[in-house]
């Protein structure tokens, strides 16, 4: 059983780069938390000869780039669209999408039509 060789820094280096492009980004997440100033900030390591991110968490952070695991494991429609409210998880995520572009009156009116439901 022989070891796999490491990558050298600089390769390393431009993997993450390449993450750190196309890294989609949070709307909602602050971004003091997200995951582009996360990697940004282990590029720029106190020694200044390799990032301070290990090569598994670089192939791990890839892998959820290329949507690996959703390919591997589809999930069942069954479970997406329960029969109790199939549309659930589409209004989701509509409403993580809409709620950063939403003026403070929209999110007024949110909020009172949570609180009145008239159905």
């Amino acid at each position: 059983m022989s070891k796999a060789p490491t990558l050298n820094p600089r390769s390393l280096q431009s993997r993450l780069n390449h993450i750190l492009k196309h890294w989609p980004s949070d709307a909602v997440r602050p971004a003091s938390v997200s995951v582009q100033n996360y990697i940004q900030s282990r590029l720029q390591p106190a020694d200044k000869s390799s990032p301070a991110i290990s090569e598994s968490s670089t192939n791990a952070l890839e892998s959820l780039l290329n949507n690996r695991y959703a390919r591997k494991y589809p999930m069942p429609e069954k479970l997406r669209r329960p029969a109790s409210n199939p549309d659930h998880y589409d209004n989701v995520v509509r409403e993580f999408a809409e709620a950063p572009n939403r003026d403070w009156l929209g999110r007024l009116r949110k909020r009172l039509a949570g609180i009145i439901r008239l159905t």
